[in-house]
């Protein structure tokens, strides 16, 4: 596996904690509890392996502030839930803004972020006439787990629908969830082929510098046989 690819599947990784952690804000249990500790733990690890490999590290602490700030053990000091979620949003606002702009990139590939705001309003929407229809479906926690293992073709079994509207809006989120994984596989290696098309012009672009710099200083005759000879380049492309 390249570097490149290694470290976009890292730092999704890292976003998807993010965002496991702003999901969890409202639930105060001892589970979320110790899966947020271990979310922090990961993020504290993340700061120190970077701090570690970075050449001017004064510099670095610097830069990164705001995310040393965000990782300190502050919880202990501040046991009230308001002040402890607004540590959290403070944590994940800090870390979360390394993570925002490739997300981003990647979501705009292939229009993909079209299809993940279709999934998002269909996982909303869905689950509420599934409440009024479905005589296993008694709450929206219910009908919204129903959608969710039904999209991702997962279905568990625990909750099976009976009505011929349930069972065709389920027909409808099984074949939503096969087109959207579709759609995600296709994402991917689009996004991964143009970054190897960047990293391949970058390199291109490197060598080319450093042959002109090792020639030594150009005449403007020499620099107009160049620009002559790239733009004859750029009319064949």
């Amino acid at each position: 596996m390249k570097a490149p690819l290694r470290t976009i599947i890292y730092e999704l990784f890292m976003f998807l904690l993010i965002l496991i952690s702003v999901l969890t804000i409202p639930i105060q249990t001892k589970a979320v509890n110790i899966l947020n500790g271990l979310i922090w733990a990961v993020f504290v690890v993340d700061y120190f392996a970077r701090l570690i490999r970075a050449k001017d590290k004064k510099e670095y602490i610097k830069t990164h502030l705001f995310e040393l700030i965000a990782i300190l053990p502050l919880y202990n000091l501040f046991r009230l839930a308001r002040i402890v979620g607004l540590f959290r949003i403070l944590r994940l606002t800090a870390m979360g803004k390394r993570y925002v702009v490739p997300l981003y990139s990647f979501l705009r590939t292939n229009g993909f972020n079209r299809m993940v705001n279709a999934l998002v309003i269909t996982l909303i929407v869905i689950p509420i006439p599934l409440i009024f229809i479905e005589p296993g479906i008694k709450d929206y926690p219910d009908a919204l787990w129903f959608s969710i293992v039904t999209t991702t073709t997962v279905g568990y079994g625990d909750i099976v629908p009976v009505t011929t509207i349930g069972r065709t809006l389920a027909i409808f989120l099984m074949l939503f969830g096969i087109g959207f994984i579709g759609a995600l596989i296709s994402t991917i290696r689009t996004y991964m082929t143009s970054k190897r098309k960047q990293l391949d012009s970058s390199e291109k672009i490197s060598k080319v510098t450093k042959s002109i710099e090792q020639v030594g200083p150009l005449t403007e005759s020499e620099i107009t046989i160049i620009e002559t000879f790239l733009h004859s380049k750029k009319e064949l492309k």
